[in-house]
């Protein structure tokens, strides 16, 4: 059915598993998994008997390496990277005003729009080992799916803007502190454990507690934040900072 995800469905403690499927790549997000995941959701949102969504990675070494580089860097004209950016944006934003509560399980590492796709999840449970950053910085750009404007909203401001500002990668632990974090657990930890208080929940009870915490902020205004967000990643798309940045990357690859 789908060639960069799978897609479970547990009937008996009715939950939904995503998971990034693109080992090979560190499940870096494609524009074909892009579209995948917006189908996915879409129809999601209308199953009336789902009570929460897993979203996490294929294997244990990668959660997500953020966006393929291969893939997106066909368009290299402003106009062209808004496009393809937005088409992500959009995929964090219907994960962020899910009727249900999303919890993303940090199997591995999360890099730049791996920790955006991460953030744009109500619950974050990492294993204890994993680290996880913000790396956009250090190629040249923001954010540019809507994931840094999420930040501010899941961890304190000055915190979001720190890790943003400085784009390191850090460890799992610290992320707990800063409440980036919700729970850690050793590798191997079945996902049905860390989800049974989700699982012991009505259905009913799950509604509201995200309607609850998706009132606290507007949707529209969120929506157009994470607009402008993409907006000011596409201007930046095109700057020469950003292009020798990926130019170095794929000599990198080249040299493997």
């Amino acid at each position: 059915m789908f060639d960069t995800i799978r897609y479970e469905y547990d009937s008996q403690d009715h939950f939904a598993k995503i998971t990034l499927n693109r080992p090979e790549k560190r499940n870096a997000v494609s524009l074909e998994m892009g579209r995948e995941l917006n189908e996915i959701l879409d129809n999601l949102s209308q199953n009336k008997e789902l009570k929460f969504l897993v979203i996490t990675g294929s294997g244990n070494k990668s959660f997500c390496a953020g966006g393929d580089l291969y893939d997106f860097h066909g368009a290299m004209d402003e106009g062209k990277a808004y496009e393809q950016l937005r088409r992500l944006k959009t995929v964090l934003y219907k994960l962020a005003s899910f009727p249900l509560p999303t919890i993303c399980i940090l199997n591995g590492d999360a890099r730049g729009g791996g920790c955006e796709l991460a953030t744009a999840c109500d619950f974050r449970f990492a294993e204890k080992n994993t680290r996880h950053g913000f790396i956009q910085g250090k190629l040249g750009i923001t954010p540019g799916w809507g994931g840094g404007v999420l930040l501010y909203k899941r961890i304190l401001p000055l915190l979001a803007y720190q890790w943003l500002l400085e784009s390191d990668m850090r460890d799992a632990g610290q992320l707990q502190q800063m409440g980036w974090i919700q729970k850690l657990f050793s590798e191997g930890q079945g996902i049905n454990e860390l989800v049974k208080p989700f699982i012991e929940k009505q259905r009913a009870q799950l509604h509201s507690f995200k309607k609850q915490y998706i009132n606290q902020y507007s949707l529209d205004q969120l929506a157009d934040d994470m607009d402008m967000e993409v907006k000011n990643c596409a201007r930046l798309w095109v700057s020469d900072e950003h292009k020798q940045a990926v130019e170095a990357f794929f000599k990198r690859g080249r040299k493997k």
